[in-house]
C-alpha cells in the first residue's frame, strides 16, 4: 500500500473553534491522511507554507494540526518528496507555491453553486437516536449570498430535528467526486423556515435550479434557508482551510466554472498532447511525465492530473505516480472565449518552446 505525504497544518481560526472548529479541523486533517492502493500512487505537494494566523499564501490557508505520527513516507524520487533535491523538482515546487488559484471562499462558493444536492447533518430529535448526528441527502439551491435554500416536508426526519435544534451542516461534493483528491465543502450554520415576505423570492431561486420540483407545491412542504456561520473547504490533499461567514458571503462563484466540464472533456478527447505540452512548458516539470488529464478550469487557470514515472537505480519497474498540478493562465479569463484564447496562447508557446529545445 502506498502512502501520501501530509504537511504541517495550523490551528483553526477563532471563528472555526467557536462553531465546532475541532470537528471541522479533524475532518480536514483526516481527509489528508488517507492511504491509497498502489499503482498508481495519488500524491500531492508537501511544500506547503507555514504562515502567521492572519496571512494567506497563494490563496492557501491551512487550519488543522500536523497529522499524528508526522505524516507518511513518500518515495525519495517522487516529484512531491521533500527529499528530492533535483533542481527541476525544486523549481517546479516553487512554481506551484506561487501559481494563481481561487481563494478558499471563491472555490467554496463555486462548488456550492455547481451542486444540486448534499448531505445535511442534524442533531436527531427522534426517539431511539435522540442526540446523535443524523445525515440526510437533500436538494437545495442558493440565494445571492450563497445561502442554501431547501423545500422540506414536515414529515422528514431532518425537519423534525431542526424544529428542536436549528444547528446543522451541509456537506457538498464536487461534480464527479471520485477520490480524496477531489474537492468538498461543509457549510455550518442554522436552518430555519423562511419568513412569509421572502417565500416568493426563495421559491424563484429554487425553481430556477430545480424546474421540475413539483413536490414544493405539496401542503406539507415548507421553505427553509440556512444562515452560514462558517465553512470548511477541502480542495484536495494538503489544501484544506476555514472560511468565515463574511468571507463566504462576499465571494462570488467563478464565472468560468459552468464551462469547465465541456472544455476539459474536449481537451482530453482531442488535445491530450497539447495539455501535456502546456504542463511541461508552464511548470518546468518534464522528466518522466507520460500523461496529463485536464480536471477543472477556472478564470485563473487549470487543474491537471499528471502521470509521472520514476525508475530508481536498480529497480526493474518504474514507480508510477499521479498528482494534481496547477497551471495558471497568463492572465485571467472571464468567459468561455477568453478561456479558449488562453489555452491556444499557451499551446503555441509550449510548441515554440519544444522546437527551440529540440534545435
Amino acid at each position: 500500500m502506498s502512502s501520501i505525504a501530509v504537511s504541517h497544518l495550523q490551528r483553526p481560526s477563532r471563528s472555526l473553534r467557536r462553531y465546532g472548529g475541532r470537528s471541522l479541523v479533524a475532518a480536514a486533517a483526516g481527509a489528508l491522511c488517507v492511504l491509497l492502493p498502489s499503482a498508481p500512487k495519488l500524491l500531492t505537494f508537501t511544500s506547503v507554507h507555514r504562515r502567521p494566523a492572519a496571512a494567506t499564501v497563494a490563496g492557501v490557508r491551512f487550519v488543522g494540526r500536523k497529522a499524528e505520527g508526522g505524516g507518511h513516507a513518500v518515495p525519495k524520487g517522487s516529484a512531491v518528496s521533500q527529499e528530492n533535491m533535483d533542481p527541476e523538482i525544486l523549481a517546479f515546487r516553487e512554481h506551484q507555491k506561487n501559481a494563481a488559484r481561487l481563494s478558499f471562499a471563491e472555490e467554496a462558493r463555486t462548488l456550492v453553486n455547481s451542486a444540486i444536492s448534499g448531505v445535511m447533518s442534524t442533531v436527531s430529535a427522534r426517539q431511539g437516536t435522540e442526540g446523535y448526528p443524523s445525515g440526510s441527502v437533500v436538494f437545495f439551491a442558493t440565494d445571492e449570498q450563497g445561502r442554501p435554500i431547501f423545500s422540506f416536508s414536515s414529515m422528514s426526519g431532518h425537519t423534525v430535528d431542526l424544529k428542536k435544534n436549528e444547528k446543522a451542516s451541509l456537506t457538498i461534493l464536487a461534480p464527479g467526486f471520485a477520490s480524496p483528491a477531489d474537492a468538498r465543502v461543509t457549510i455550518t450554520g442554522t436552518a430555519a423556515p423562511v419568513n412569509d415576505d421572502e417565500k416568493e423570492a426563495v421559491k424563484a431561486a429554487y425553481k430556477e435550479k430545480h424546474p421540475n420540483a413539483f413536490w414544493t407545491e405539496f401542503g406539507d412542504f415548507k421553505w427553509h434557508r440556512m444562515e452560514v456561520e462558517a465553512a470548511s473547504l477541502v480542495g484536495g490533499f494538503a489544501r484544506a482551510g476555514g472560511i468565515t461567514a463574511e468571507e463566504y458571503a462576499a465571494a462570488k462563484p467563478d464565472p468560468v466554472a459552468p464551462f469547465s466540464g465541456p472544455i476539459a472533456g474536449h481537451m482530453n478527447d482531442d488535445h491530450g498532447d497539447a495539455t501535456l505540452a502546456i504542463v511541461k512548458g508552464t511548470t518546468g516539470l518534464k522528466k518522466g511525465i507520460v500523461g496529463a488529464k485536464l480536471l477543472t478550469i477556472d478564470r485563473l487557470g487549470m487543474n491537471v492530473l499528471v502521470e509521472r514515472e520514476d525508475k530508481p537505480e536498480g529497480a526493474e519497474e518504474p514507480n508510477k505516480q499521479s498528482f494534481k498540478v496547477r497551471v495558471p493562465f497568463p492572465s485571467p479569463a472571464e468567459n468561455r472565449k477568453e478561456v479558449k484564447d488562453r489555452i491556444v496562447q499557451m499551446t503555441r508557446a509550449a510548441a515554440a518552446q519544444e522546437q527551440e529545445e529540440a534545435a
